[in-house]
């Protein structure tokens, strides 16, 4: 596995390409849009997972072990996701997949117009709602929006959204949090 930063950020670069030409072929913007999102939550369930993490890690494992590990795991993953996935799990390169995903956000961002926005509310979004979102994020944007909504309970009411480095929380949990530090000063 490579050490040299620019090697590393060599390789991320070829793996972004790879990906996103590959699913640009397969299917268009659609299969873009399809791969950013499945490639965010695998992010995340990777970092959330620490025996698969462990696993990855394992020099017990051969490579080609470690790629069918997370074909099974991901399985339900765009084919082209799942083959890019499976050469990082044989090269022990797994952890440049959040730098990967990044990147390729922003290509997609750029290239085809368009931004995922990760919707977090207490509730269910009804179609009104969600419609008038996404106005709002396009017309502040100039991109074409895709909404990827979360019903998160704990945030008590309110939305939280956010894209790429932006976030905008105005959940009921923050502004109790807000008025709790205003209150103890």
């Amino acid at each position: 596995m490579p050490t040299n930063r620019l090697i590393v950020q060599e390789q991320i670069g070829i793996y972004t390409t790879t990906l996103f030409d590959a699913a640009m072929s397969s299917g268009g913007a659609d299969a873009v849009l399809a791969v950013c999102v499945q490639g965010k939550k695998v992010v995340a369930a990777l970092r959330g997972n620490a025996e698969l993490d462990a696993a990855l890690a394992d020099p017990g494992y051969a490579p080609e072990q470690k790629a069918q590990l997370v074909r099974s795991v991901f399985a339900g993953c765009d084919a082209v996701l799942l083959d890019v996935l499976a050469v990082m799990a044989q090269r022990e390169e797994t952890d440049y997949l959040a730098s990967v995903m990044g990147r390729f956000e922003n290509r997609m961002r750029d290239e085809l117009g368009l931004v995922i926005v990760e919707v977090r509310t207490a509730v269910e979004l009804d179609d009104h709602l969600r419609d008038l979102i996404k106005k709002k994020i396009e017309a502040e944007l100039g991109k074409k929006a895709v909404l990827d909504e979360y019903v998160d309970k704990s945030i008590m009411g309110g939305i939280i959204m956010s894209t790429g480095d932006e976030r905008i929380d105005a959940s009921i949990l923050t502004q109790v949090g807000k008025i709790r530090d205003a209150l103890e000063k």
